[in-house]
Parts: C-alpha cells; structure tokens; sequence
C-alpha cells in the first residue's frame, strides 16, 4: 500500500499573521473606526449620565493641545470625591472650581484658534471652594500651555485622600498632551510624579516596612502613563478619550495602582470630565475602626455652558448647577478681595485682665 503523501502545514508564525491579518481586515470590514469596543462602551459608559451620545471617527490622528478658556467664557467644573471604605479623617465630598483668563497679566505669545502656540504661556486664574476651603474659598494664580496645566501636585496619584485640592485637580483632572498630531493608539509619558509617591516603590508591600530586606528596591517611580484611546464626534465635534495609568511599581494587587479616563474637547482643548480611580493597597486609617486598603475616585465634571462642555454637547444641566456657575463666575471676578484679606491675627498671649 502505498505511504500517503505529508503534506507540511503553516508554520506557527506564518499562522499567526494570517490570523492577524484576517482579524485586520475583518475590523476594517466591519468598522472603520480604529476605537475598539471597549472604548466605545467606556465612552457610553461615562456619558449616560449625562444623557449624551459619541460616536467613533474614522480619523486615526489629532492635535492634541489645551486652550486658555476665553475671556468672556471661564470654564467651571464640579468635583466629587468618593472613598469605599470611607476613611477616618476624610468623608465623600465635593467642590467647585472655576478657571479664567488672568485680569492683569497677558499671554507672553498672541492666541489664535487651537491650542496655546509652542513654548507659549497664557496666565489664568482660579476661584475654589470645597474641602480645605469651605467657608471663603480660595483663589490662585495658574499657567496654560499647550501640554499643561498647573501647578499640578506631583503626588495627586498616590495618595489616599486630598492634599492641595487645587494642584490636586490639575494634576488628575488635565493629563499631560502631546501639543502635537497624535495617532488613536499612540503611547507617552506624562506629568511627572514624585515626592511622598516615591517612598511607595522602596516601601514592603506585605508588611508595609523598608529596611536591608528591601534594600534593593529603588525609591523612583514612573511618570503618567497616557494613551489616546480613541477619538468621537458630536454634532460636528471632535472628542479625544484619553486613558492613563500610574502604578508603584509593585505587582497586582499590590501597592498603589492609578488609572484614569478623560474626554477632553479636540476643538475647544479642555476637558469635559474626567475620572480617576486609585487603588491604594497600602493600610488606611478607615472610620469603622482600625486599618485598611482604600479605593478613592475622584470625578470631575463641567458645569458650564462654554463651548466643548458637556451642556455645549446636550446635557441639560440641572438649575442649581447652571446657578452655580453664575455664582462662580461673581467670586472669579472678586478674587481680589481673597487677596486683600488680613491674615488671621495670632491669639494674645497676654489678654488684659
């Protein structure tokens, strides 16, 4: 009987590519987008509240760069903070926020449309009021450029609870752009994070000590992780979802993991909202009793009706919120009298009898 014939199949990897190739085609086929579904869900996801809808574009690249809000138009946010467990020493809260052009100071460069020109500074100022400032709020000089924002804490993404709520906010809420064309998919470093977030990465994940077992362990830790994920469109509008991502350095589960998801108006170069979920693995100090692992999330929200917000895409703002705009837009135009305050005397340390 004669010996049939072996006939060679695909290699591994000729198969690979095949199948790659396939997978390729079959995405182009059935969407030209080159959002994934997954974003496209997480985009949903993040809107639904808010009653508007995305749709991905067939465009593969952007500028991506912010903008100094104009001058007739600051932009005002609405931030909340959520903590589960809740913590001992902090509760959920919220603030507002509100960013104008500076009234003394001009931008060192001449603004056209589209983001800050290269190497240039547009001065702004900020009115907030919220958690470390509830009674009279606070008021603080910024700079715009076309990649930041800020100041921005360095240490915003490790740590459990707020500490300077303002530089807090640009730190989470503004990601670091490129200021140039970038392509859906594209990766690159951001906002520098150090200080106090450094001593996690030379810090024992089990049992939360240093010392000569742990000595190899080096107290540096990466920058931001950005991505643009995916680009959308509404009523003529481009959107630009921006995930990043920020860890220690230690293993899953381990240590402290950042992640972020933002939507930041191509157009118009602010963002719309933004969401930051720290996984602090690290014992917290938990308002039950005793010690623990915390998860925080941090959201912000534009609650003004200026171009690239969420009311500009269709969200009908509630009354109290459009109110709240009003009344920060009047505290924005008398920071000053912030500045002109008298500090707090010190208490007499001899009061007459």
């Amino acid at each position: 009987m004669p010996t049939p014939t072996r006939r060679p199949g695909p290699r591994p990897v000729e198969g690979a590519l095949a199948l790659a190739g396939w997978l390729v085609l079959a995405q182009g086929c059935g969407d030209p987008s080159p959002v994934n579904v997954f974003e496209q869900h997480a985009v949903g996801k993040a809107l639904a509240p808010y009653g508007v809808t995305m749709s991905p574009v067939p465009e593969e690249t952007a500028e991506l760069g912010w903008q100094a809000p104009p001058a007739d138009c600051p932009h005002a946010y609405r931030i909340t903070a959520h903590y589960e467990p809740v913590l001992r020493f902090e509760d959920d809260n919220e603030a507002s926020l509100i960013v104008g052009r500076h009234p003394g100071r001009e931008p060192d460069v001449a603004l056209g449309p589209g983001p800050v020109p290269p190497n240039g500074m547009v001065p702004a100022l900020l009115f907030y009021q919220g958690i470390r400032a509830e009674r009279r709020g606070a008021t603080r000089d910024l700079y715009v450029t076309r990649e930041l924002i800020g100041p921005a804490a360095p240490t915003a993404a490790c740590m459990p609870r707020t500490w300077d709520p303002m530089e807090d906010a640009f730190a989470l809420g503004w990601p670091q752009l490129t200021g140039r064309l970038t392509a859906v998919g594209e990766h690159w470093n951001g906002m520098r994070v150090g200080g106090k977030c450094s001593r996690s990465a030379c810090v024992d994940p089990e049992s939360g000590g240093g010392g000569p077992e742990v000595h190899d362990l080096s107290c540096v830790v990466p920058p931001w992780h950005e991505r643009l994920a995916g680009l959308f469109e509404h009523e003529g509008e481009r959107y630009a979802w921006i995930v990043s991502e920020w860890s220690d350095g230690h293993g899953v589960g381990q240590g402290i993991h950042t992640e972020r998801r933002t939507l930041v108006s191509v157009d118009h170069g602010r963002p719309l909202w933004s969401q930051t979920r720290m996984d602090h693995r690290f014992a917290q100090p938990l308002a039950e009793g005793g010690f623990g692992p915390v998860v925080r999330t941090w959201t912000l929200e534009s609650i003004d009706a200026c171009p690239g917000s969420l009311a500009a895409a269709g969200w009908p703002r509630p009354p109290e919120l459009a109110a709240e705009e009003t009344r920060l837009r009047d505290r924005l135009e008398h920071t000053d009298e912030l500045r002109r305050s008298p500090p707090r005397r010190p208490p007499d340390r001899n009061p007459p009898e």
